[in-house]
């Protein structure tokens, strides 16, 4: 490994409107394209250069992260820094399309952005769950991009926009939340493997679920949810010998004495929990359960706290910058949680 010896290609120009760190850059860059710096040799420490050409450190780790993140600088515990290509690996590029902006789909994306950092260039939009909308975003746009990252939520025509993601090229694509039917080629995924994280629920949820009488799934008819969810949860129970009902709707006839609810919309749970408040007979934990899907601040307050089924939605937007970042195309199950509180 051959240490190269800086004074040869690089000299600072004080009088020039471009930084330093971009000068050492450009002079790091014009060397490995015309051969004066071959793979495998070794760059001055950052001392050494801080030293030689009496700037700061962090002008010199600023030049090093830079070649670093283009793939062609990298370091070795003990060997300093060493050039590992001789060309800028391909930029990253993403396209974010979410169906909606609420609290849940940010702390995905903030995640998501806090890893990649200044690694990708980022472009997010909202398509509305609009399978129409969906369709025309990536057709003007995945040509430009080297990752497309979507969460796949239709409420107007769920087929047409699982056709439109049918029709991207795989190697771009990573989904997240849930999978995509009929997408069986490789591609790079972190989604919530509803069935068996319900499964584990009420396997968690029995001994606080047997003290009432039955247990309602509240399973909208218009969902983001699959309907294995809900054919899960009615498996789960009978396993368990719990009494349960999967319901479309919320009828205020329903919340009585001895029911237990399990909702997935956070409309549901205002309901249940603005009924229960304003009756003179019903107690949350006592006299009627309440479970809510995904966690927040509120919940946690709510009532005392409402008991929650909750993915790690941190997590998830960290496996989608690990994807992107390697490269690999994965399919990751995305951890949950299940926290029991005074509502149960």
């Amino acid at each position: 490994m051959r240490k190269i010896n800086f004074k040869n290609y690089f000299t600072v120009d004080r009088d020039s409107s471009e930084p330093v760190y971009q000068q050492l850059v450009e002079a790091v860059l014009h060397a490995t394209k015309t051969g004066l710096i071959d793979r495998g040799d070794r760059l001055p420490s950052i001392n050494e250069l801080s030293r030689l050409y009496a700037v700061s450190r962090s002008t010199i780790e600023k030049s090093y992260n830079n070649l670093r993140d283009m793939g062609i600088l990298a370091s070795q515990h003990g060997k300093s820094y060493y050039i590992s290509r001789l060309d800028p690996a391909p930029e990253l590029k993403v396209l974010v399309l979410f169906n909606q902006l609420n609290e849940y789909s940010k702390a995905v994306y903030d995640a998501l952005t806090e890893r990649i950092g200044q690694k990708a260039g980022i472009d997010f939009h909202i398509y509305h769950n609009s399978s129409a909308h969906f369709r025309t975003l990536v057709k003007r746009k995945h040509a430009s991009y080297s990752h497309i990252v979507v969460i796949p939520h239709f409420l107007d025509d769920p087929e047409s926009g699982y056709q439109a993601i049918l029709r991207l090229p795989k190697e771009k694509l990573i989904l997240l939340d849930k999978e995509v039917p009929g997408l069986h080629e490789c591609f790079g995924t972190v989604f919530e493997h509803f069935s068996r994280d319900i499964d584990q629920a009420i396997h968690e949820l029995a001994p606080a679920l047997r003290k009432y009488q039955r247990i309602n799934l509240i399973f909208p008819e218009h969902t983001y949810y699959p309907g294995t969810l809900a054919e899960a949860f009615t498996r789960a129970c009978a396993k368990r010998n719990l009494v349960c009902r999967v319901s479309a709707d919320l009828p205020k006839e329903m919340i009585r004495d001895g029911e237990a609810f399990i909702v997935l919309s956070d409309e549901h749970l205002m309901f249940l929990v603005r009924e229960i408040i304003n009756s003179t007979d019903l107690v949350a934990g006592r006299h009627v359960g309440i479970v809510s899907y995904q966690d927040n601040d509120a919940k946690k307050a709510m009532l005392n706290g409402i008991t929650t089924i909750s993915s790690d939605l941190k997590a998830m937007g960290k496996s989608a910058a690990d994807l992107i970042l390697t490269g690999v195309g994965r399919h990751i199950a995305n951890p949950f949680s299940v926290i029991l509180r005074r509502s149960l």
